[in-house]
C-alpha cells in the first residue's frame, strides 16, 4: 500500500489565509473537548456521591423489611 502524500494528508486542515494549518482553532478545540470531559467527570463523580446514602438506606429498609 502506498503512503499517501504530505500535502494530501494535511488537504482537509483548517488553515489560515496565509496557508498555514490553524493551529490555535484546533488548540481551542482541544481545549474545550478536555474542559467537558472533566466536567463531565466531577459530575458523574457528584452524582455517586449523592447517590451512595440513599442506596445504603434502601439496602437497610429492605434488610428490614425481610425481618434479617
Amino acid at each position: 500500500m502506498t503512503q499517501p502524500k504530505a500535502s494530501r494528508v494535511f488537504q482537509d486542515a483548517r488553515r489560515r489565509p496565509d496557508g498555514s494549518i490553524d493551529i490555535d482553532f484546533y488548540r481551542a478545540d482541544a481545549i474545550a473537548l478536555r474542559n467537558r470531559a472533566i466536567r463531565d467527570t466531577f459530575r458523574l463523580m457528584a452524582l455517586a456521591k449523592v447517590r451512595m446514602p440513599f442506596k445504603q438506606w434502601r439496602m437497610r429498609l429492605v434488610l428490614l423489611a425481610s425481618g434479617r
